[in-house]
């Protein structure tokens, strides 16, 4: 039962005045279809420096580049306007030099003019792309062995319609077209709460904010302009401008962008062996997220808001004394004095009288301090007269402040983040709160979320430059940071941001998400899709923001799943966010779930180190390993890789095949289950080891799995489950179905309170043999856990766990490379062997003979722990290693999950209820007797109806269910109930409904 705290929390209210959205909505006018200008034919071409250059009939250019390994450019100017020099605020890659005479670039890309295209031999540089351009239409199409992909006719203009009384038409601009295949998928475009194909859809780029947002959410806070392709390319369109994607909408056959007002427009297409690849290379041109301190991968709790020193102090205290571990507390807007303040940076003294010493104590508690500001300045804000005298806001046309009357708190303007004395003006308060001892910065409101059109800024128009905005505030953090405090890591919660945001430090979440199972539920599409565009660190305000009441459940499995994603930041507004105050057993499944984040600390480092170095997200899609048709280079043999490490030296970035070799080849392209994996909604990856599959649902305790190839063992019960299928996974209240994949090195810690805690002396490295992986391999990394300079500097060690598993000896080489200041000399590693049947027949140690003190065997757990101190390397070999490889029992997928209704409690009218059917089944000609249900239900198959139930076990209500798989809705009138508690019930599943009159 919900305790009485819980009972008299009062009801949820928006950070906003009036609990509503936002005042301006972007896109609320009628579209009108604009006029498409036609193009001209090729009339010449030049050919110089890897560049060329094409100029068409009706004066228009096109230029086509090899930028980098595996990367193409392609600009096109419209008639009279020559092309520009770049102005991009996504790219800081420039292009490769061709006529660089070593490496990669010695093969000089080739143009073959024939009398009807032009093709550009690329050779080596843009990973064997040929290009050709058509003589009678300048359409461009790209072809690389089996990929063949093209423009679905030239870059074009489009001119909007006259405007009427009726009708606003979207300005004119430029666009482009590309042919789709037959089951293309099309990935990535940003946070948008729709499924992780985005074909079908037309989406706005244009950042917006949706208060209470959850599922079917097309347009949130962060729009990329990224299409990541099934087929093994990405496309990039390199501008900033409003503009729109349309993803086989209009024409199932098309991918079409447009850009607002454009003359000119570029776009790069990025090819690779798999998403890896292709985002490695989209992070290299648009720049690769910095290291976040360790600190940033603890618990942060907020919420809206904390009001007081002594309430922050306060709930440090209670989550040391409940047990639950805490890294920093996040300061809403009452810091610098309420709603009424935004503007103020500075604190509110009669609440925090002493702001140094407060975030002294904390820090000394090894929690940080997360301070929030907003880019509006209120007419109330102490800083009002100044920002407008001093022009740091935008304007009128006439070149006057701008007052935003619609602002949700009240009147205000809007910082100019685009002028050079404004950001030097907002830096001097960041670094000041920075020095007082703030450790974190929280960027609210950044889309900007209320941006009137008629507002002018340094940079252009408010709705030109509208998605650059918060791309320019974060780079006042980073910037400043590198200038004042080099040696120190950018933490920044941003909402907003463009392509290239990660390379500014941003943690960037989901917005205002509405406080439901269908909030939750759209979290792993919004946080998958911005992995596909390069932004590693997406995620949500854990637990739900606004709108809903209280729900334990909820709670419990948002923060179960929260804590396996790359930021765990429970944060509300009108109920609790703080996990102490709900009752048990929540309260405990909740705890049990940080303190493991806790405990996979060398894991989720790492990969943040994979993401800095190569641009992978912590978070991936089901399908991110899958080969395209060029399949990658096997793995070294065991002799190759022993003489590799003998002759290394120390590593700056080790090499791809060290660093990430789980690229999957073993299940068909065309399988049924590669197929699904690649639409898989509802499951992700957290790096390369680990599957997760959040319980989405209430009262849901199975879960339908989607496994992929190769055999994976559940992380708390060491059974064991076939790969390329569909399985049945328990899932307790106490926690998410957590699946390792067979033969993978996972690194943990022993659970401290605190990353400040961290103990880098001892290592726990579960390893998990199997003879489906007969050659595994992990690279952990670590480092002091703050300095920016690491990596730059060389200041970090990297160990090399590699693992060889055959019916009669399984090994574990190990390798440590580098060193850094506090790295402990020695290490204590425990080497936990899992599924292992009986201890080895024999152990040695570089090949001595291991003591009986030096390992034990846990029977149960069939645990087998080696345990020793290393230094810079040893082998470890198990004789006679037996591993139970026997597949779990029960295993077998439910034929449908019964969700969440659309009310759980609700009076006249009813509610309706949703189930999902996940395979067709035979009809069954069988109902079960209202009069005396259990007389006849034996002989009905279980998922062939749904009945209702009273709180006294009598049936009041029975549907027969549709065997058509897919999501289904019954509705339920409720038309003959009396007030009291109800429960659906279908195959076992449960839902509690309540009928209030």
């Amino acid at each position: 039962m919900v305790s009485a705290l819980l009972l008299s929390t009062p009801g949820a209210k928006a950070q906003r005045a009036g609990g509503g959205p936002p005042a301006t909505d972007p896109f609320g006018r009628r579209v009108v279809p604009a006029r498409v200008v036609p193009g001209g034919r090729y009339k010449s071409h030049s050919f110089a420096g890897g560049v060329l250059r094409v100029t068409c009939t009706n004066g228009s250019m096109l230029k086509v580049q090899s930028w980098a390994e595996g990367v193409l450019k392609v600009s096109y100017s419209a008639n009279s306007h020559p092309l520009k020099a770049d102005s991009s605020v996504s790219v800081v890659q420039g292009p490769a030099v061709q006529d660089e005479p070593k490496g990669i670039l010695a093969t000089k890309p080739e143009v073959a003019n024939t009398p009807d295209a032009l093709l550009v031999l690329s050779g080596p540089l843009a990973n064997g792309v040929t290009v050709m351009i058509d003589k009678k239409t300048c359409q461009v199409s790209y072809h690389r062995n089996e990929l063949s992909f093209s423009q679905a006719g030239p870059i074009f203009l489009y001119q909007a319609a006259a405007p009427t009384t009726a009708t606003q038409p979207v300005p004119g601009g430029v666009g482009v077209r590309f042919r789709l295949a037959p089951g293309e998928r099309l990935y990535g475009t940003g946070s948008r709460a729709l499924p992780l194909d985005r074909r079908g859809h037309r989406l706005e780029l244009y950042n917006q904010a949706h208060y209470g947002s959850q599922n079917n959410e097309p347009n949130l806070n962060i729009a990329l302009p990224t299409v990541l392709s099934s087929r093994g390319y990405m496309l990039f369109f390199d501008n900033h401008a409003p503009g729109y994607l349309d993803l086989g909408k209009t024409d199932k056959n098309v991918l079409e962008y447009g850009g607002e007002g454009l003359t000119s427009l570029s776009y790069f297409v990025i090819t690779g062996r798999n998403q890896a690849e292709i985002l490695e290379r989209y992070t290299a041109l648009t720049g690769r997220q910095p290291l976040p301190p360790r600190w940033a991968l603890g618990l942060i709790q907020s919420r809206f808001g904390y009001q007081s020193d002594a309430e922050m102090q306060n709930v440090a205290a209670r989550m040391r004394r409940e047990n639950f571990p805490l890294d920093a507390l996040v300061l809403d807007l009452y810091w610098f004095g309420g709603t009424t303040r935004q503007g103020d940076l500075a604190w509110d003294r009669s609440k925090f009288p002493d702001p140094a010493g407060m975030m002294s104590r904390l820090n000394k508690q090894g929690v940080k301090t997360v301070l929030i500001s907003e880019p509006y300045v209120m007419l109330t804000s102490r800083n009002d007269s100044t920002v407008r005298t001093q022009g740091l806001v935008g304007t009128t046309a006439a070149g006057q402040p701008f007052t935003v009357g619609s602002f949700w708190a009240g009147p205000a303007s809007l910082l100019d983040v685009f002028k050079p004395q404004t950001r030097d003006w907002l830096w001097g308060y960041y670094k000041q709160l920075h020095q007082e001892g703030a450790a974190g910065w929280w960027s609210d409101l950044g889309e900007p979320e209320n941006h009137p059109e008629a507002m002018q800024h340094a940079a252009g128009p408010a709705r030109a430059v509208h998605n650059a905005f918060g791309q320019s505030w974060a780079g006042i953090l980073s910037e400043g940071y590198a200038k004042d405090f080099p040696d120190e890591r950018v933490f920044n919660l941003a909402r907003s941001g463009w392509a290239g945001m990660q390379r500014n430090s941003v943690f960037p979440w989901s917005g205002d998400i509405n406080r439901s199972w269908s909030g939750f539920q759209a979290q792993i599409p919004v946080m998958l899709g911005m992995g596909q565009g390069g932004v590693g660190y997406m995620h949500s305000d854990a637990g739900g923001f606004c709108v809903g009441g209280i729900d334990p459940e909820l709670y419990t499995r948002w923060l179960q799943m929260a804590s396996l994603c790359p930021i765990l930041r429970p944060h509300g507004s009108g109920v609790p966010p703080e996990p102490y105050y709900y009752p048990d057993p929540y309260k405990s499944s909740v705890r049990n779930a940080v303190q493991l984040r806790y405990q996979l600390l060398p894991y989720l480092y790492t990969l943040a180190w994979q993401n800095t170095a190569r641009g992978l997200p912590l978070v991936r899609a089901m399908d991110f390993n899958n080969r395209y048709p060029v399949i990658p280079p096997p793995p070294p043999s065991k002799a190759d890789y022993l003489v590799e490490v003998a002759a290394a030296d120390d590593w700056e970035k080790p090499k791809k095949e060290h660093f990430y070799r789980d690229i999957d080849t073993s299940a068909p392209l065309d399988s049924l289950v590669t197929k699904a994996l690649a639409l898989a909604n509802d499951q992700y990856l957290l790096g390369p080891n680990l599957l997760v599959a959040p319980v989405l649902h209430p009262s849901q305790r199975r879960c339908n799995v989607l496994i992929p190839s190769g055999n994976w063992i559940d992380f708390y019960t060491n059974q064991t489950y076939a790969g390329s299928s569909v399985v049945g996974v328990p899932a307790p209240l106490a926690h998410t179905p957590l699946l390792v994949r067979g033969g993978a090195f996972l690194p943990m810690t022993s659970y401290r309170p605190s990353t400040a805690l961290y103990r880098p002396d001892t290592l726990l490295l579960r390893y998990y043999p199997d003879p489906s992986a007969s050659e595994s391999e992990f690279t952990m990394y670590d480092d002091d856990g703050h300095s920016a300079q690491a990596l730059a500097r060389r200041q970090y060690e990297t160990l090399t766990a590699r693992g060889f598993c055959t019916p009669m000896q399984t090994d574990v080489i190990l390798s440590s490379n580098g060193e850094y200041p506090g790295q402990p000399v020695f290490r204590f590693l425990r080497l936990l062997v899992q599924r292992v049947a009986a201890p080895p027949t024999a152990i040695f140690f570089d090949e001595k003979p291991v003591p009986a003190e030096g390992y034990s065997y846990d029977p149960v757990k069939h645990e087998l722990e080696v345990h020793f101190l290393m230094n810079a390397g040893v082998a470890v070999s198990l004789r006679g290693l037996k591993i139970l490889t026997t597949t779990a029992p029960n295993a077998a997928p439910d034929a449908l999950t019964l969700e969440a209704p659309d009310a759980r409690s609700f009076g006249p009218g009813g509610t309706t209820l949703h189930y999902t059917r996940h395979r067709r089944t035979s009809p069954t000609a069988v109902q079960p007797d209202r009069r005396n249900p259990k007389l006849e239900i034996s002989s009905v198959r279980a998922d062939a109806f749904l009945n209702i139930f009273d709180s006294l076990g009598q049936l009041v209500f029975t549907e027969a269910l549709s065997d058509e798989p897919g999501p289904h809705a019954l509705r339920w009138d409720a038309r003959n109930a009396a007030p009291g508690v109800y429960t659906a019930e279908v195959a076992g599943q449960h839902q509690r409904l309540i009928v209030t009159q």
